[in-house]
């Protein structure tokens, strides 16, 4: 990169300066804890560093500061407010978003919104933030800002975090794919999905060697991931121990709410097994603690699946092109799971809690793409040859011998229709209303 994208205004360069010079020393280390290998991790001397080393779900993620010049005494001290309050993924995320954003508009843009005072930060937010930064880095921008409040940093304070919270960003829907539909699962593919379980539970019952190691693995994975919508990072993090077994055939899984960007959310839920699949992770864990089937290089061995959150989203993917003959990520059966029960009719508040979200807002865009009662009626309908026939004769308003003749002859009457059962819904409306809409059909209709 160009040093000219380095290059401050003097006043700028001056600001920065003195506001460096007051800042307090930094710690000499920060720890985090890293949930997959279950274990603090130690940085040392951040002061200095010309990059630090994430190590989150089995892999490790580099956090560099070249970019940020002679702002960088400022940022580290956020850096680590953040490293004291906020998940280390989301740590990550957050930096990669400001670094990006410098990159694209250059240093000064991110030191005037620190060094200067709060109302006239604003006004250099909607010039030049608002313009040119995405959603996830006008995000990561407004984090830093309140943590220069907290930290009372230069000009900001606690009284400014108003300020900093009515700060806009570009709008997007974070939901365009759920709004669309395009994430779920057609029903007959969901139909594929059980009947493979089921076929797994059947041939696990026959004899226990006809499942492979794999298959097995997979498979459990798919029954959380379309059960129970988990995402990859929770598969991923259940242990061999939160798999709860009992005597009844009952089997219970304790897992982590995860992407939470507040470490106090992070909670730990208990789901049941649909009793019919349960066997599945019985025998799971029993290969496991045999030691048949082994994890992953740099996978800790108490994890049943011995897969990073990289691996289970891969292997989901693939089993369900091959089941289905479609590719469908985690993500999409955890759409698919909320979709199911909103459409069942669950409540804002179990359908919040079932997927884990922090807000009963969320659930809004599901139950906003539920179809209504009315027309899943209409939709098992369409499906009935009765009902096709009574459609296709109120709109072509006739029908023809063939179809007449046909008719049991309980159902004619001096050669007219005579009733069309009702199957199973008890309700004569729709026929009263297509014979008042089309009177050369006179059919008369019996309630059932």
């Amino acid at each position: 990169m160009s040093n000219r994208r380095f290059d401050l205004d003097p006043t700028c360069a001056d600001e920065i300066a003195r506001l460096s010079a007051n800042l307090p020393p930094l710690p000499s280390t920060v720890r985090y804890y890293d949930d997959f290998a279950n274990e603090f991790r130690t940085i040392r001397g951040i002061a200095d560093a010309e990059w630090l080393e994430l190590n989150l779900d089995g892999t490790s993620q580099i956090l560099a500061f070249e970019r940020l010049g002679p702002s960088r005494q400022v940022y580290n001290h956020v850096l680590i407010d953040w490293f004291s309050r906020f998940d280390p993924h989301s740590i990550g995320i957050q930096h990669n978003a400001i670094m990006s954003y410098i990159g694209k508009v250059g240093l000064e843009s991110f030191v005037t919104l620190v060094t200067a005072q709060p109302f006239d930060a604003r006004a250099h937010w909607n010039m030049m933030v608002v313009p040119n930064a995405t959603a996830k880095q006008s995000e990561s921008l407004r984090a830093a800002l309140h943590s220069l409040c907290r930290l009372s940093v230069g000009h900001w304070s606690p009284s400014h975090t108003v300020i900093v919270s009515s700060l806009i960003g570009p709008k997007i829907d974070k939901f365009r794919v759920v709004r669309m539909g395009e994430c779920f699962l057609p029903l007959d593919q969901q139909a594929l999905v059980v009947d493979h379980i089921d076929s797994m539970c059947a041939a696990l019952e026959s004899d226990h060697e006809a499942v492979g190691d794999q298959n097995l693995r997979d498979v459990c994975m798919l029954v959380l991931s379309y059960q129970y919508a988990l995402r990859p990072g929770q598969s991923a993090r259940i242990e061999i121990a939160d798999v709860r077994q009992y005597t009844t055939g009952a089997v219970h899984v304790a897992v982590t709410i995860i992407k939470q960007q507040d470490h106090a959310k992070r909670i730990r839920v208990t789901k049941r097994i649909k009793r019919e699949w349960a066997p599945l992770f019985v025998e799971l864990v029993k290969r496991r603690e045999m030691g048949v089937i082994q994890p992953e290089k740099g996978v800790p061995p108490r994890l049943p699946f011995g897969l990073a959150p990289s691996g289970v989203s891969q292997a989901i993917l693939e089993l369900t092109s091959e089941v289905t003959g479609e590719g469908w990520s985690p993500t999409d059966l955890r759409h698919t799971a909320a979709q199911r029960l909103a459409d069942g009719g669950i409540s804002h508040v179990g359908l919040t809690e079932f997927m884990g979200h922090s807000s009963d807002r969320i659930a809004n865009v599901y139950f906003d793409a539920s179809p209504s009662q009315a027309k899943r009626i209409n939709d098992a309908l369409a499906i009935s040859p009765i009902y096709k026939n009574v459609a296709k004769i109120a709109t072509t308003r006739t029908i023809d011998k063939e179809m007449l003749l046909g008719l049991p002859v309980e159902k004619q009457i001096g050669g007219v229709p005579h009733g069309i059962p009702i199957a199973g819904i008890g309700g004569c409306n729709l026929g009263q209303n297509l014979c008042m809409k089309n009177p050369v059909v006179a059919f008369r209709w019996h309630r059932r």
